[in-house]
């Protein structure tokens, strides 16, 4: 499971990233961080159920920052 430093730094070099704004539409905003910045957590893309990549892109995402 991945944490939430992963969830933001994946977020924020994602090129699939997309914002999910049902997220404002249904009050749940709680997943934005307090800087604004990009999260999976509020991506369309992410399964917050199964907490995973519904593109399945963060591991390969993740493995591509580990290598910068």
């Amino acid at each position: 499971m991945a944490n939430r430093d992963q969830l933001r730094a994946v977020g924020e070099m994602c090129p699939d990233f997309t914002f999910d704004d049902s997220l404002y539409k249904n009050g749940s905003t709680m997943s934005i961080n307090e800087a604004g910045g990009r999260s999976c957590e509020i991506c369309m893309h992410w399964d917050t159920k199964n907490q995973k990549c519904k593109i399945d892109v963060f591991d390969d995402v993740l493995t591509s920052l580990d290598q910068t």
